[in-house]
């Protein structure tokens, strides 16, 4: 590889990891106040159409100027598919894990999910080989996740905890998966998240309105409202999806899923002073391991090494 070569790797390697940094941050964010809303009494309908109501009023213009009959350029079977996995479905599993499962239990399950899909998807699908750094990174992970059922089994009420934690396993999957067909198929990263907004919400309002009481919405006050709009549809359904999506391109699914292991310690630690939920042991050693997953996947861990052989 020449010198300029490795210069624009570099850069790429640096583009995809601020990208991946900021969706990151806000689905740790995300994560807090979906369990603030949960506790508020909105209910995981409530927070979904949240979720993809302002997006889709911002991103609708575009898909008109895109064009409707091939969807963007998207097409109709693609964006379905990745409307479905990372749209409605995605975050009605993720909400109503929240109504049986604590914040730590989604802020780790749901993140390891999405890695261990991820790199197993890519290897299969993206072509993406695994790396001895990814393979012990997900062992890490595993063992987050044996850690966090433990707590589940241990401290869960009748079942219902563990309920939670696969409804957390599904969504995460689903992440997983979208960031590993987006790869696959190439899509553009502005592209893949105007349709994914706009067709998530234009097939879950119907459902919403039908079944819903919206009576519980105007119940839940304007400060609720604004603070789930602002982290719901314009950070986690509209800027993080863009996010993580630019550091798919960048930097490869199974890299780019990596992301989502920051989200379990900066969630947790936030938990803290805004919803008084701290972390039992068990729950804290699974944050370890996911962390430290993230870490070694990554090559940090590598590096440090390597630096200190040298200093």
């Amino acid at each position: 590889m020449d010198a300029a070569s490795a210069e624009a790797e570099r850069k790429a390697r640096l583009t995809g990891l601020l990208w991946g940094l900021l969706a990151a941050s806000i689905w740790a964010v995300y994560t807090v106040v979906a369990r603030l809303g949960v506790k508020a009494g909105l209910s995981p309908g409530d927070l979904t159409l949240l979720r993809f109501a302002p997006g889709a009023l911002l991103m609708a213009p575009l898909i008109w100027r895109w064009g409707w009959r091939d969807l963007a350029g998207i097409g109709w079977r693609r964006g379905m598919i990745l409307t479905l996995l990372a749209g409605p479905g995605f975050s009605l599993l993720f909400m109503t894990g929240f109504t049986f499962a604590p914040l730590a239990h989604g802020a780790v399950i749901a993140p390891a999910c999405q890695l261990l899909v991820g790199i197993g998807v890519s290897a299969l699908i993206a072509h993406q080989g695994l790396t001895r750094d990814n393979t012990i990174g997900a062992a890490f992970v595993v063992l987050g996740l044996i850690f966090m059922g433990g707590d589940s089994l241990l401290h869960g009420e009748g079942g219902l905890t563990l309920l939670g934690d696969l409804l957390f396993a599904a969504a995460g999957c689903c992440w997983g998966l979208f960031g590993a067909l987006s790869r696959r198929w190439q899509v553009d990263p502005l592209r893949v998240t105007s349709v994914v907004v706009v067709l998530a919400f234009l097939l879950f309002v119907p459902f919403f309105f039908a079944l819903s009481d919206l009576g519980r919405l105007a119940s839940a006050g304007v400060p609720m409202l604004v603070l789930q709009v602002f982290a719901q549809g314009l950070g986690a359904g509209l800027v993080a999806v863009l996010a993580f999506s630019r550091a798919v391109a960048y930097l490869g699914s199974a890299r780019a899923a990596f992301f989502g292991a920051m989200v379990p310690g900066a969630a947790s630690l936030l938990a803290i002073p805004v919803l008084g939920e701290v972390p039992g042991t068990l729950q804290i050693l699974g944050i370890a391991a996911v962390v430290s997953g993230l870490l070694i996947a990554f090559g940090a861990v590598r590096m440090l090494l390597l630096r200190a052989q040298q200093a």
